[in-house]
């Protein structure tokens, strides 16, 4: 019996490959489909155009590597500028009864990452009556590159339209493969949680999907929608440009490098030094220049905010106990890497580096995170930890909480906290801070949820991680099946959305046991609420 299948699309035919997980779910794999025209030649930095359909069947058994990018940790090239594609895994192709559709935006700062099966692997979510969808897309300076000019016609976030085009991709295809376009959730991680929360506040995703799951990244974090450093100005210098000509000048310095060159000098625009100034990432979602059919963002997420589509829709939202382990690797290299607080006091605020507002702003991080010193890691990584995860992570995603409770009281908004803390199974910990560091890091989470090519053995039946497996995938796929999250991997514990009525909110805590308290951060929060004007705010 042949291992492959031929499926329909759209734009022509396609061979997958049939799959057994490993939890014995049997399903269809179908890799590297193509969801946009190749971003190549002329194309490079420019929005995605339409695909063009094919005759011939495609081969889709194997999948791609990503787009082209030099992966954080790693220091090393992978992937193409030829990439795309979306992945879909179904067990329900023929089905009379179309299943609701989970489709997965995958992480990396929007500098890296793929939405590949190393790391966002089906066998977890497909034991469940759900059609998962994965993909790439353009990171990094081909995904992000903005240009003033508008005879260039580079106004930035590639990246993001994308994802626009993805979604589109799913609305017109995925009824071939068993999918309900009508009933999709979105859902994604950090980077790929800031660009759900980007989807629903721009108007290009109206309706193309129903629910959405916004992890660890929003909007709202200084990462995700930072201000512009002339990223596109040292990196044309970087492969040759002389400053002649523009942006013009720039634009064909940039063109003519090759892939590899290109993802080999961004690696080297972040530092040490970047870090210390609370620039994580180099190029990412911006306010695009100039006004287009295609623009997705076109002002502050605070503002789109108000009026945005998704305020309609129901959503979860939540994050890690200890999302701040993501620069662990910071705080070992330097006891001195958060200096006075200067530097990590939020640029939303329009702050001058010397005035006393800023000086200010600072000491008072300074008195409730480190008892008024200076922060030092002689005593412990605790304060450190607590600092960088509410600046980088928790604080955008309770700005996201309000803003729903400001502008759509009445829908539902779900807010989790993940807190199990594993020896063996919390992956993003152990290769973020190696072994030995506890906690539970950015990224933990996932692995619960989207199964990993790392993991070579499943925990052992009636362990806490083997629970939590089912509890996670549970919640996640009842919320994409019914909009509701509790079901019986959780029960008794009933999960209520936040209340409008707060700050303070209530949150599932994920941990050994499950509880609904009072969120944790809740008075850290509020100390980073404390610097900001309300409309700066929400």
């Amino acid at each position: 019996m042949s291992n492959t299948i031929v499926a329909r699309t759209a734009l022509g035919p396609i061979r997958g490959v049939k799959k057994e997980g490993i939890l014995g779910a049997k399903y269809l794999s179908f890799f590297r489909i193509p969801y946009a025209k190749p971003p190549l030649g002329d194309l490079r930095f420019r929005d995605p155009q339409p695909p063009e359909p094919w005759e011939e069947t495609l081969d889709c058994t194997v999948e791609s590597q990503g787009c082209a990018q030099n992966m954080l940790f790693m220091n090393s090239f992978v992937g193409d500028e030829d990439c795309l594609h979306v992945n879909v895994f179904t067990k329900n192709q023929n089905s009379k009864r179309l299943l609701p559709v989970m489709l997965y935006i995958h992480g990396g700062g929007f500098v890296c990452g793929a939405g590949t099966t190393m790391m966002y692997g089906p066998d977890f979510i497909i034991e469940r009556d759900v059609v998962l969808v994965t993909f790439h897309y353009r990171v990094g300076a081909l995904g992000f590159l903005s240009l003033q000019d508008p005879t260039l016609n580079i106004p930035g976030n590639a990246g993001l339209k994308d994802q626009v085009m993805a979604l589109k991709w799913v609305r017109d295809n995925i009824s071939f493969f068993g999918g309900d376009p009508n009933n999709v959730t979105l859902f994604g991680e950090s980077a790929g949680g800031a660009s759900v929360h980007f989807m629903l506040l721009t108007d290009q995703a109206r309706g193309l999907f129903r629910r959405a799951i916004v992890m660890s990244g929003t909007a709202y974090d200084p990462w995700a929608f930072a201000p512009d450093l002339n990223w596109a100005g040292k990196l044309a210098k970087s492969v040759g440009w002389t400053g002649e000509g523009g942006e013009a000048g720039m634009l064909e310095s940039l063109m003519k490098v090759s892939q590899e060159v290109l993802a080999e000098k961004q690696g080297e625009l972040i530092t040490h030094e970047n870090h210390k100034n609370a620039i994580l990432f180099h190029f990412g979602p911006v306010v695009e220049p100039q006004w287009s059919v295609n623009s997705v963002i076109t002002s502050h997420p605070r503002n789109m905010a108000r009026t945005a589509w998704g305020n309609s829709i129901p959503i979860m939202t939540g994050g890690c106990a200890d999302e701040g382990l993501l620069n662990y690797k910071d705080f070992t290299a330097d006891d001195d890497f958060l200096g006075d607080l200067t530097s990590f006091v939020p640029w939303e605020l329009n702050l001058h580096p010397e005035s006393g507002r800023r000086q200010e702003a600072a000491k008072t991080l300074r008195d409730f995170y480190f008892n008024g010193n200076r922060p030092s890691t002689k005593d412990g990584y605790d304060n450190h930890v607590k600092f960088a995860g509410d600046k980088f992570f928790w604080h955008g995603l309770s700005r996201l909480v309000r803003a729903r409770c400001e502008a759509a009281p009445l829908v539902p908004t779900f807010l989790y906290r993940f807190a199990l803390e594993s020896e063996h199974f919390n992956f993003a910990r152990t290769f973020i801070c190696g072994p030995g560091v506890r906690g539970v890091c950015h990224g933990d989470d996932s692995i619960y949820i989207l199964s990993s090519a790392l993991v070579t053995k499943l925990p052992e039946v009636g362990s806490i991680e083997r629970k939590t497996i089912d509890r996670m995938v549970s919640m996640w796929t009842s919320f994409a099946i019914s909009g509701n999250p509790n079901c019986e991997a959780i029960a008794p514990v009933k999960w209520l959305p936040v209340s409008p009525n707060g700050p303070p909110y209530r949150c599932l805590n994920i941990a050994e046991e499950v509880t609904f308290p009072l969120l944790p951060e809740t008075e850290r929060l509020a100390v980073w609420d404390s610097l900001y004007e309300r409309d700066q705010l929400i």
